[in-house]
């Protein structure tokens, strides 16, 4: 067969229809041992991309690994069209946003789809994506039941099953209503969980400081800030020059303060009175008192103050602060002599001794980042977030008040100490920029009577934590971001206002957020190609209570929800068949949100811990040829561009083999060359297999045999752990090496051994099935062997006689070193002598090796010849240091050395091309016999 990329397209074709014919991947209740696998509905306002490919081929193969085990594999996918996404691209869309078209377009959309989107609205766009979706994961080889496919917020019975989950949460207390900060989108009008960000996952509302400076004229100039204990060491207070500012009225006292921080602040339950503007420079030389020490300090200009953070107005601390060293450096160049003179009078004051740093903390990290304008924003924040650090956590106060007071604990005082004499206030900031799908910036909202997950909640946390005691983590280090994450979880906004979703079945103006109605959902992969369709309408709490927990009478189910008893027992027999879920496969950045909320609502909703997770895998990001993928590079390449062009095997193989654990996997389209050539030579292997002879089987096909059975059983281990980076190695490389060596020693194809062939191609291919699906099944047809491949078992082997693999590795050492002494003497043999050492060396080592050393009388007492007796004693030293070092490991008995290496005199030969003899080091006439060991033979040739 001439193989090339085409002809791989079409085979994988070939074999989809048959695996489609068959409906071999639909799974269903049966006797055989079940493994229920998992991958997390992807959003549908796209297509796949290669992003997508890495985590997605990994959880596929170890599905088919699974089903090559023996289990009954459930692999069912769903979509997800919860929250603001789609609307988000829709809206962008209508604002004629060229990026967006150019994205939607680059992933399959015609222009006429394009504007359909726009005109038939969100549920249209989401439809059209998933039928995508379904489209190319069916070509890239998806072994997925697809009777049990439904998709999120636009389907009915969905909806009706997230209002039974919430349900049941609300009435076991896991949500509440209360008063809470929570990161607010000011256009959608609603709180912005994570998958409705375009930027800042994982970003979460912080408190920040107010303390309250006075100007002499009595308005308080308040500075926002996370480090209060520093207000001994302020010098002066930054503003942003040439800028308007507010100055508003906040119960009875006069503060001035950026726009942006006064609409954070409403929307932070004070209330605001708005009396006037003012021009920043109109404060500048002004003179405030600090509320602890009582001196006077200047309002300053520095460029580096964000109005959108804090009230755009920050105090100075110099000695330990970075932004406010190079903030009076750069003051010290301008022009305006005045401001000069004011900067150059400022002494900066060292408040806090770290171990290791200087007496200017400040200015040394500048220093070290080599940081020399307020422009370098991007260093500056690294040289701020290093140094607090630092401070925070082994800093101790050197001021007269706090002297020796850790940071951390002094901290907590000084809060206290401006909260007594009313200078403390406080404002919520996001911990970093968070960007919502409409592309709004977000801020922080305080929300009164918002619906939250109690995930602060410390029975709750513990049932978490020991969900997690009992489930395998994969890889095993991720399992201490699971337990933090678990740890710092607080109460989490589980609804919002707009977007897509479940409306909250007791409050029907929310809707539950993206991040909430994607936690359980698995459970209801196990009986919805038996309920969807059912009228949804009709359908109660009580239906998935009976299914799901076991719960209520079979008539009164039947009644209340218009069913018939077939279906509602079925339904509850394969959700107890399939339940748990064996496997659930994401990123690794989903441990902060979606994975630990998949461990908390299930042991919320089950209180029997045999229906709880059975284990998490993770896996790293994907880089596109070393470089982190981003619109903005054009390195986004859709998956089905990839699969057209040189097909799914190579694809899955090419980006599941560059990483494993969390590191992250990098495709490269060179790499695609190289895995093709190891495939084509294993094609080639069972094309000409039955050129081999049919003959008694030698050690060398024995060494084969073993080699490979040996390296199937380890391959198998590293599946189980998701290692497919090693597996691919070891199954796509290292077996083909060996084999290569295998047909070199026995003189080529035409002398191998058929049998040997026949049976090593076989259990192969089985192995090679889960990262070769479609080629493999190929493979498996050519080997004349019947049914699909990955449902013949994987190979397991009575007795693994690994006496082969060390006779084979004498030989092959043997071979090296000749070939070392060839290239030391640089001079081809024309006759090659291969001396095996004298039993009495191979007696001596082995009463070493077992601890029963004779004496070295007793040893040359037999010895008669002066120069084999030199020999002995030179040996027998050696034997005694060896012994000494513990180095002695077991050899090749005298008898296995000298037979194989005759019956390999033929290989011999044809590798140095000349006359090859082997003999005992007894009845040899040469003095290199003496170098003869057991360890290895002694080497001499005439030249």
């Amino acid at each position: 067969m001439e193989l090339d990329f085409k002809k791989i397209v079409e085979i994988e074709r070939k074999w989809q229809k048959e695996w489609e014919k068959s409906k071999i991947f639909e799974s269903n209740v049966s006797d055989k041992r079940k493994f229920f696998i998992t991958f997390p509905y992807p959003y549908v306002n796209g297509a796949p991309h290669i992003g997508h490919s890495y985590t997605f081929f990994r959880i596929e193969s170890y599905a088919r690994f699974k089903r090559l085990q023996g289990f009954n594999v459930l692999f069912p996918q769903s979509f997800h069209a919860t929250g603001e996404p789609i609307l988000g691209t829709i809206e962008r869309l209508k604002e004629g946003d060229e990026t967006q078209a150019a994205t939607f377009k680059l992933f399959g959309a015609s222009d006429e789809e394009i504007k359909n989107f726009v005109e038939k609205g969100p549920e249209y766009t989401a439809m059209f994506w998933m039928k995508k979706w379904i489209e190319i994961l069916k070509l890239a080889g998806a072994s997925i039941d697809w009777r049990r496919t439904f998709i999120t917020a636009i389907t009915p019975m969905y909806n009706k099953f997230i209002e039974w989950q919430y349900n049941t949460l609300k009435k076991k207390g896991y949500i509440v209503q209360g008063t809470h900060p929570v990161v607010w989108c000011p256009k959608c009008q609603s709180p912005t969980g994570d998958h409705d960000r375009l930027k800042g996952e994982g970003e979460s509302p912080v408190e920040f400081y107010i303390i309250k400076f006075k100007l002499d004229s009595g308005e308080i100039i308040p500075c926002a800030t996370l480090r209060p204990e520093t207000i001994y060491g302020v010098t002066n207070i930054w503003i942003k020059p040439d800028t308007s500012y507010l100055k508003v009225k906040i119960g009875e006292e006069i503060w001035i303060l950026s726009k942006d921080s006064c609409i954070k602040l409403s929307d932070q339950l004070k209330k605001i009175e708005i009396l006037g503007e003012l021009n920043s420079n109109t404060l500048l030389g002004k003179l405030v008192t600090n509320p602890i020490t009582g001196e006077a300090v200047p309002i300053l200009p520095a460029k580096f103050v964000e109005l959108k953070i804090g009230t755009g107005i920050v105090m100075s601390v110099p000695a330990h602060a970075p932004f406010d060293f190079i903030g009076l450096q750069d003051l010290k160049k301008v022009e305006d002599l005045k401001m000069r003179e004011l900067v150059e009078g400022i002494e900066i004051k060292k408040i806090i001794y770290t171990p290791g740093l200087g007496e200017i903390p400040a200015k040394e990290v500048c220093e070290k980042f080599n940081i020399s304008n307020q422009d370098e924003r991007e260093k500056l924040e690294l040289a701020t977030e290093e140094l607090y650090k630092k401070e925070f956590h082994k800093g101790v106060m050197i001021v007269d008040d706090y002297k020796n007071v850790p940071v951390s604990e002094a901290k907590k005082k000084i809060i206290e100490n401006l909260k007594k004499i009313n200078s403390l206030d406080s404002i919520w900031e996001p911990s970093g920029e968070v960007i919502c799908r409409c592309k709004t910036r977000c801020y922080i909202k305080i929300l009164e009577n918002q619906w939250f997950l109690k995930y602060s909640d410390l029975e709750w946390k513990k049932k978490a934590k020991k969900a997690l005691s009992s489930m395998r983590i994969c890889p095993e280090e991720a399992r201490e971001q699971f337990l933090n994450t678990i740890d710092w979880l607080e109460n989490k906004a589980c609804a919002r206002k707009t977007g897509l979703g479940t409306k909250l079945p007791w409050d029907k103006e929310w809707i539950v957020e993206t991040l909430s109605d994607s936690t359980i959902y698995m459970c209801l992969y196990t009986i919805y190609h038996l309920i969807k369709d059912l009228d949804a309408e009709k359908i109660k709490d009580s239906f998935f209570d009976y299914i799901f927990l076991g719960k209520g009478k079979v008539r009164d189910v039947v009644r209340e929800n218009f069913v018939s008893e077939d279906v509602l027992e079925k339904a509850r027999k394969e959700f107890e068949y399939f339940y748990p879920v064996d496997f659930r496969g994401s990123g690794k950045d989903l441990i902060q949100n979606h994975l630990t909320f998949f461990i908390f609502h299930h042991v919320a909703i089950w209180d029997e811990e045999k229906y709880w997770p059975k284990a998490i895998g993770v896996n790293g990001f994907v880089n596109v040829m070393g470089e982190k993928m981003s619109k903005s590079k054009g390195n986004v390449i859709p998956l089905i561009d990839l699969i057209n062009q040189f097909g799914s095997d190579l694809v899955r193989l090419n980006i599941i083999s560059s990483a494993e654990d969390l590191n992250d996997a990098d495709w490269r389209f060179e790499n695609i060359q190289t895995f093709f050539e190891r495939i084509k030579s294993i094609f080639w292997l069972i094309e000409n297999s039955k050129k081999a002879e049919v003959r008694e089987k030698k050690n060398i096909d024995r060494f084969i045999e073993v080699y490979v059975k040996k390296n199937i059983l380890e391959a198998e281990k590293m599946y189980e752990e998701l290692k497919f980076r090693s597996a691919s190695q070891l199954l796509i490389f290292d077996i083909l090496n060996k084999i290569d060596w295998y047909l070199k020693r026995v003189g080529g194809i035409e002398r191998a051994n058929r049998k040997t062939l026949e049976e090593i191609l076989k259990v192969w291919v089985k192995v090679l099935s889960p990262l070769l699906p479609h080629l493999s099944e190929e493979m498996w047809s050519m080997l004349g062997e019947k049914g699909f491949v990955f449902e013949s078992g994987y190979p397991r082997f009575e007795i693994i006689e690994e006496k082969y693999i060390d006779f084979e590795n004498f030989i092959q050492q043997t071979t090296n070193d000749i070939k070392e002494i060839i290239k030391i003497v640089k001079k081809e043999p024309k006759e090659i002598f291969i001396i095996v050492g004298s039993k009495k060396k191979f007696d001596l080592y082995e009463s070493f090796l077992n601890g029963k050393i004779p004496s070295m009388e007793a040893v040359l007492k037999s010895v008669e010849d002066e120069k084999e007796k030199q020999s002995m004693v030179k040996f027998y030293k050696k034997m005694e240091d060896a012994y000494r070092k513990k180095e002695l490991t077991k050899v090749l008995d005298r008898k296995n050395q000298i037979d194989l290496l005759k019956e390999n005199l033929e290989f011999f030969e044809r590798e140095f091309g000349c006359r090859v003899n082997v003999v005992e080091e007894e009845e040899s006439t040469l003095e290199k016999k003496y170098q003869a060991t057991p360890s290895k033979p002694a080497i001499y040739f005439l030249s």
